[in-house]
């Protein structure tokens, strides 16, 4: 082969290489435009969502401090309208027969009447929209909301969507916020019998270390002491009765998402403590008998979202449904 024809092939070679590098090249540089359009969109799309969880805590903290303000409401429109009736009641429109607590008006027809009618009236001053620009083009916006009116368990439920946008993308939440009634007076009752609770938790809790959290997930009896100490938290997910004595020390917490009877007082160390109640508190007198606990020592002001006083409230366990 002479000189001239090796020089041919070579640069033949030369050629196909730099074809299939420059081939690759294309094709690498197609992957990685792709690859970056689709993280930005990813990207965008989680801002998005971020900017929709924000909308529904936001209407979550306004709605329930509007529920706050219904009660306030209906007490007062309640106390009147019973006052002009001379006192009679008009009868509880699904046939019960509540035990009233501390405050009678809570206990009418007209209240919940009174209540339904002020929180669609606040609900509905929000025109059907609340929306915040959290910087730029990013906003969320709360629209489509709707009101039930109060179902046969007591219930009103708050429907409602929440927009994520950024510039590019749009997420939509699907919401729904359950406010409840308070339940029945158990007043002058006897003290139940552990049977009637799902869970009876037969040995003492002694809450710290490394063992931060206790979860019951559904209504307890509680027979031994609990003593709770340093930054741990306690849930109950239902009714709670708590048959022994109770000790805090430091930053601890007990949530009980229902009722809750004692025998005694629990004892407190310092006052940094939250002991929350979302249902009635009693506590047993001499005779056995259910009382309400009026002076309950809730703790921290933060503790209870929810007056213990307010008829109507949304509990924070189960109340809010989020769909994504």
């Amino acid at each position: 082969m002479d000189l001239k024809n090796e020089r041919g092939y070579a640069l033949v070679l030369v050629l196909v290489i730099i074809t299939i590098t420059f081939t690759m090249a294309l094709s690498m540089s197609g992957m990685a435009l792709s690859a970056r359009k689709q993280f930005n969109k990813t990207d965008e799309m989680n801002k998005a969502t971020d900017l929709a969880e924000m909308g529904v805590a936001h209407y979550e903290a306004w709605l329930a401090n509007t529920v706050i303000q219904a009660n306030s409401f209906a007490d007062a429109k309640a106390d009147t309208a019973i006052k002009n009736n001379n006192g009679n009641k008009k009868p509880h429109p699904h046939g019960k027969v509540k035990k009233c607590k501390k405050n009678t008006n809570r206990c009418t027809a007209e209240y919940d009447e009174y209540f339904l009618e002020n929180l669609k009236s606040r609900i509905g001053s929000l025109n059907n929209s609340l929306i915040r620009t959290v910087e730029d083009d990013n906003l969320y916006e709360v629209k489509d909301i709707t009101v039930s009116d109060i179902q046969a368990d007591e219930t009103i439920t708050v429907k409602f969507k929440s927009y994520g946008k950024t510039k590019n993308e749009t997420k939509i939440l699907n919401s729904t916020i359950t406010i409840e009634k308070n339940g029945e007076s158990l007043v002058g009752e006897a003290k139940p019998d552990k049977s009637s609770y799902q869970v009876v938790h037969s040995t003492p809790i002694d809450l710290k270390g490394q063992d931060k959290h206790l979860t019951f997930d559904s209504s307890t009896y509680i027979e031994k002491s609990i003593e709770v100490r340093g930054n741990r938290i306690i849930n109950v997910k239902g009714n709670a009765f708590f048959k022994d004595r109770i000790i805090f020390s430091g930053t601890a917490d007990i949530f009980v998402f229902g009722d809750a009877i004692f025998t005694v007082p629990p004892e407190f160390n310092g006052n940094a403590y939250s002991f929350c109640i979302y249902g009635n508190i009693y506590i047993i007198d001499n005779l056995g008998k259910l009382i309400e606990y009026t002076d309950f020592p809730s703790g921290k002001n933060k503790s209870c979202p929810r007056p213990a006083d307010d008829e109507w409230y949304i509990n924070p366990d189960d109340g809010i449904n989020v769909q994504y």
